[in-house]
């Protein structure tokens, strides 16, 4: 019995652009206009049966049917690349360079790493820590991620808000019940984000509000794991504390006071273009940010 299949040309145009976010970035990925891909979707939609794309102005949003297709199409793409290599022989081991800061690098990115590693063996990933503007990095990369918009071209992966964190056994031995509480506790801070008390604070209600003492570190890192150990009290941006939070090592300080932070952004290096293993860790970084944003909405909600 033959295969019902749909349009392979239509399947491409609208997995480029609903990865993308935008009919723009997805023919400017395949090479084509932006009515070409949108006569290509509007075949797919007319084939399925169904609306995959609600346009709001110059942006699009996946519907439902949309989400769930885009799943499907980018796995079989994915699988049906490969095979291809295999087959031709071209399947080799390429390197990805990555450009990250070094928390994101450390709490979120490098404890990912080893499903990804395991999903594509093929790829060898080195990374390098910075948070330097994109121009005034001069080392080789393919990938880059800052927080916040890197060039017109950055796409953004994960969302984050910030509360203040501690240790339980640091809350269990000084409580707080109210902002004005966190007064008789020490100010964990990093100047790398060194606004982050500071807009909190301001948002809570208590700008001039200081603690029994002040440490700074360079690195956020250094501040969330002196939180940890139970120096004090820190800002916690939620995917960097997540993992802490959900073993107990970190508690959330009013949570209904969060301070709403820039989103974590990819941008693929101009020059390098999107080759498929480049393609294939910016699809994997996108995935991992929305169930990482799930994740934390569900923790969040099942602490009331």
């Amino acid at each position: 019995m033959p295969r019902s299949l749909p349009p392979l040309n239509s399947v491409k145009s609208f997995e480029s652009a609903a990865r993308n976010g935008s009919l723009m970035s997805g023919a400017d990925e395949l090479g084509v206009t932006h009515g070409a891909i949108s006569r290509q979707i509007k075949i797919l939609e007319d084939w399925l049966g169904v609306r995959l794309f609600i346009k709001e102005g110059r942006r699009i949003t996946l519907t439902a049917d949309g989400k769930q297709f885009l799943e499907e199409a980018t796995k079989l793409l994915d699988g049906l690349a490969l095979a291809s290599e295999r087959l031709t022989g071209s399947e080799k081991c390429k390197v990805l360079r990555i450009n990250a800061p070094q928390t994101f690098t450390m709490r979120w990115l490098i404890p990912r790493l080893p499903a990804f590693a395991k999903a594509h063996q093929g790829i060898e990933i080195r990374l390098a820590a910075s948070i330097d503007p994109i121009e005034k990095v001069t080392d080789h990369f393919d990938l880059a991620i800052r927080r916040g918009p890197i060039e017109d071209g950055s796409t953004p992966f994960l969302s984050e808000s910030c509360v203040p964190v501690a240790s339980p056994r640091l809350i269990k031995a000084l409580p707080v019940n109210c902002v004005a509480d966190l007064g008789a506790h020490t100010f964990l801070h990093a100047e790398s984000v060194a606004s982050l008390w500071p807009r909190w604070l301001d948002k809570a209600g208590h700008p001039q509000l200081t603690g029994k003492a002040q440490l700074r570190f360079e690195p956020l890192y250094h501040s969330l794991q002196a939180a940890i150990d139970g120096a004090g009290v820190a800002m916690g941006p939620s995917a960097l504390v997540a993992a802490d939070i959900a073993a107990g090592r970190l508690v959330r300080l009013f949570p209904e006071l969060p301070l709403t932070m820039e989103d974590f952004h990819v941008l693929v290096r101009p020059a390098v273009g999107i080759a498929r293993h480049v393609g294939l860790f910016q699809r994997w970084l996108i995935t991992e940010g929305s169930q990482d944003a799930e994740f934390f909405d569900r923790f969040s909600k099942s602490l009331g």
